[in-house]
């Protein structure tokens, strides 16, 4: 019986051993674990980088996985602004698109098995704004009897002169302390008084008792400066004024003009010419005189704007060829002195302004064809875009180039018997308010 009992002691234990197993429960799957969202970065008005990370997948293979986001907090997978970055556990990264500029975003990462989806905890971040557009002055004359100054801000219209005298707007310059435009205006005399406006209150340069005329402004610091010209016993002299003291470019003997000025640290540069007997251009640095250069066969050169970038200036003018055999203007751009022809040799051509960014020269010109003057632009000595398609004349004066290089061109376009309208040009797109004759500055601030 003992031996008996014995051997039935390992059948037990063998049965008992096997009923306990038996009665262990079945592990049960859940939805992934642990899971984390990625810190937002890359942050721009139209795309963001998130992503996350799985610690566990829950006892199922992870078969979905990315982030969601929305406009609306706690983003669920229903919606369609999701990403898929793979199955499985671990990290991801994810970048969401289409986004709309200065939005407030909810985000949340996710993962999918075939119990559930688990979500991790939520980011929010805002994309970037578009930058605020930026405000076009464009100095303007009115033609009539008498032709009246103002500039255009964008959309707004300002009135610089009350239409009593002649007066016009010809420059115009903006910064934080206001908008500064030159000009010239008559007084009760019917003479001609250079002085710009600031914010709309002149401030006259000249004295009144000879013809005073006012080109370009620049304001550097505290210093508004101005070139111009005042005549002269039979001629014209070439000058700039700084904070209204004048400055005198040529001794008045012989006719000159000062048609652009330009402030690069200390160094004040002014483009104009003088008749030699006739036209030849040139710059005054700080008062010295720099002629410029001719190609071979020209007769008459003339500056009509400057514009310095680092140790290198800019001058945009035209030559003329042969003029008694009936010779050709040739748009022209001058740099350090030296000359690139810009137009064709069978057509007339005029270079009006000059602006260079990231190395980029610009030009704005216009040119004769077929009898009609076609408004363009020329970047590094190549036309890049035609302002006007030829239908009726169209003619540049200045232009600016903004940080982004956004080229923006004033001028005008038609002619005495179509009429003419002042205008501007902002990558080629034409704009106009429709109040004014002729547009002759422009700033953008």
């Amino acid at each position: 019986m003992k031996k008996l009992f014995l051997y039935l002691i390992p059948i037990l234990v063998l049965l008992m051993s096997c009923s306990k197993d038996d009665d262990a429960p079945t592990p049960v799957s859940k939805p992934p674990q642990g899971i984390s969202t990625t810190a937002i970065s890359q942050i721009n008005g139209n795309s963001a980088v998130s992503g996350g990370n799985i610690t566990t997948d829950g006892g199922a293979a992870i078969t979905a996985r990315g982030i969601i986001w929305s406009t609306v907090a706690t983003p669920t997978i229903a919606l369609t602004t999701k990403t898929s970055d793979g199955t499985g556990a671990g990290q991801f990264n994810s970048t969401m698109n289409g986004l709309a500029p200065g939005t407030l975003y909810y985000v949340r990462a996710y993962a999918t098995n075939s119990v559930g989806t688990a979500y991790g905890d939520e980011k929010t971040f805002t994309t970037t704004a578009p930058p605020a557009e930026p405000n076009v002055y464009v100095a303007i004359q009115l033609q009539g009897s008498p032709n009246r100054a103002l500039y255009w801000k964008n959309t707004s219209i300002v009135n610089l002169s009350d239409g009593a005298r002649h007066a016009f707007a010809k420059s115009v310059f903006v910064n934080e302390t206001g908008a500064y435009i030159a000009g010239e205006e008559h007084n009760a005399s019917g003479v001609y008084v250079s002085k710009y406006w600031k914010d709309g209150q002149a401030i006259n340069l000249s004295n009144g008792t000879k013809h005073a005329f006012a080109s370009g402004i620049v304001v550097s610091g505290n210093n508004v400066y101005v070139s111009g010209s005042q005549e002269t016993a039979g001629q014209r002299q070439a000058k700039y004024w700084v904070n209204g003291t004048e400055h005198n470019l040529t001794d008045g003997a012989k006719y000159a003009v000062a048609n652009s000025i330009f402030v690069s640290g200390n160094d004040v540069y002014v483009a104009g010419n003088m008749n030699e007997p006739t036209e030849r251009a040139r710059y005054w640095k700080s008062g010295s005189e720099v002629l410029l250069s001719q190609t071979s066969g020209t007769v008459r050169s003339v500056a009509n704007n400057i514009c310095v970038n680092g140790s290198d200036v800019y001058v945009a003018g035209y030559q003329q060829f042969d003029a008694a055999n009936g010779g050709k203007y040739i748009a022209t751009v001058w740099k350090n002195g030296t000359p690139t022809l810009l137009g064709t040799s069978t057509n007339n051509s005029y270079a009006t302004g000059v602006a260079v960014k990231n190395n980029n020269i610009y030009v704005a010109a216009y040119e004769n064809e077929q009898g009609v003057n076609i408004a363009r632009v020329w970047k590094n000595n190549t036309i890049m875009t035609n302002l006007s398609n030829g239908s009726i004349d169209a003619q540049t004066s200045s232009i600016f180039i903004t940080a982004q290089e956004d080229v923006y061109v004033a001028g005008y376009s038609g002619n005495i018997n179509s009429g003419i309208q002042a205008k501007y040009w902002k990558n080629g797109v034409s704009h106009t308010n429709n109040s004014g004759t002729y547009a002759w500055g422009i700033f953008v601030y």
